[in-house]
């Protein structure tokens, strides 16, 4: 089973949502699969114009067809994101296994530096996350581990940069250094919270639901969930139920 870091954001915010997304593959409603498609669409498409643009592609053609993604790439040429010397690498894939998992990232732009190297993220949604929350972040935290397990560089010698085309002043920058101790910090919790993945899959395949939330989490993450009348925890319902598993995730400090 492979799990990717949108997969680890899902089990830490709700397992009962990954359940339905993952496990019981449950259609979402129209409106919501159309605000999810088109926001991916956009974000897909100027990846991809990245992609070919590091590959010294032509990318006008994208261009010409979604002209809308013609401010961002400019950004990106005003306001581009430091980088270090090295050979770059553009959609980078890494994989670990991991008894039953198979962890995996897609790296949107590696840069394989001679003493270090630099994990490149392109942003596309107009919020950038408080900087403490994208360090914590599953997509920060998995993207360096990988890196660190599968290459011969030490987690010291990883760095991870978010480019969010669209900042408040123009485009935004954040840039993470990995360190040993997040590495170890990083790896114990996720032996953690795998082997209470591994038994809470072990219960869902005798008919065990995943748990969903505590009640107090409810305004938090369930008002606005496509899931939340199927959980009987729309505005108008309350639900009470523990979850073990935020127990092991909530408010994790990982030291860079």
């Amino acid at each position: 089973m492979q799990l990717s870091q949108a997969h680890l954001r899902t089990l830490q915010t709700c397992p009962r949502q990954y359940q339905y997304r993952h496990l019981d593959s449950l259609i979402l409603s129209e409106a919501t699969q159309l605000i999810e498609t088109t926001s991916r669409k956009q974000g897909y498409t100027f990846h991809r114009l990245m992609k070919q643009h590091f590959q010294g592609l032509d990318i006008h053609p994208i261009l010409e067809v979604q002209p809308e993604l013609k401010p961002w790439f400019e950004a990106f040429q005003t306001i581009p994101p430091p980088m270090i010397q090295g050979q770059g690498e553009a959609e980078h894939q890494r994989s670990l296994g991991w008894r039953e998992f198979t962890l995996v990232a897609v790296y949107d732009y590696v840069i394989f530096g001679q003493e270090q190297a630099q994990i490149l993220d392109w942003k596309t949604y107009a919020a950038a996350p408080a900087p403490k929350n994208l360090s914590h972040d599953w997509q920060t935290r998995l993207y360096c581990y990988l890196l660190a397990a599968t290459s011969a560089y030490p987690p010291d010698q990883i760095s991870m940069t978010y480019w969010f085309a669209q900042g408040e002043k123009g485009a935004n920058v954040y840039t993470f250094s990995y360190s040993n101790n997040a590495h170890q910090e990083i790896h114990q919790v996720l032996e953690q919270c795998l082997n209470q993945l591994s038994q809470w899959l072990q219960a869902y395949r005798q008919g065990q639901d995943l748990p969903q939330v505590p009640a107090v989490e409810i305004p938090k993450y369930c008002h606005d969930c496509a899931f939340a009348e199927r959980c009987q925890r729309s505005q108008s319902n309350r639900v009470s139920s523990i979850d073990p598993f935020l127990a092991v995730l909530k408010n994790l400090s990982v030291p860079r």
